[in-house]
């Protein structure tokens, strides 16, 4: 913008305790983008939302993150990632990919879209969260 001023609103988004749905974590999302929306229908300059770090952390929502404490602490799960459930059928893909949906689908009312980038936080148990990697050490598929 030739004011100067920003044209991108950067957030970080993650998802608590391997339970999004439950927790709120894509209603929260959701309401982030509309956010961004409501700031681009105000200030056309203002190209949409670069979500900078996704993920998913070892503890419930609304509480202090104590890794570990939530219905599915990382300790206790299979190579420390979110298992198969009924929230998540395919674990931290599904969380990766309903993500992207809702974010990929939000649209200003003029039909302009918010999303403009989308970064997973890809580290293995850092920070509280889970283990992200897409890949393991040798080169296969984290799933």
């Amino acid at each position: 913008a030739s004011c100067g001023c920003p044209v991108y609103v950067t957030f970080h988004w993650y998802g608590n305790d391997c339970q999004p749905k439950t927790m709120g974590n894509y209603d929260h999302l959701l309401g982030r983008l509309n956010e961004v929306a409501s700031i681009m229908e105000a200030y056309p300059f203002v190209q949409g939302a670069i979500i900078n770090q996704v993920g998913m952390l070892n503890c419930p929502y609304g509480v202090e993150c104590i890794p570990n404490s939530g219905k599915y602490p990382a300790d206790k799960q299979p190579d420390e990632t979110c298992p198969s459930t009924e929230e998540l059928p395919n674990g931290l893909a599904t969380f990766v990919a309903e993500a992207l949906d809702i974010a990929i689908s939000a649209k200003t009312k003029d039909g302009r879209s918010v999303l403009k980038g989308f970064s997973w936080f890809s580290q293995e148990k850092a920070a509280g969260t889970y283990n992200q990697r897409l890949q393991h050490l040798n080169g296969s598929i984290n799933e």
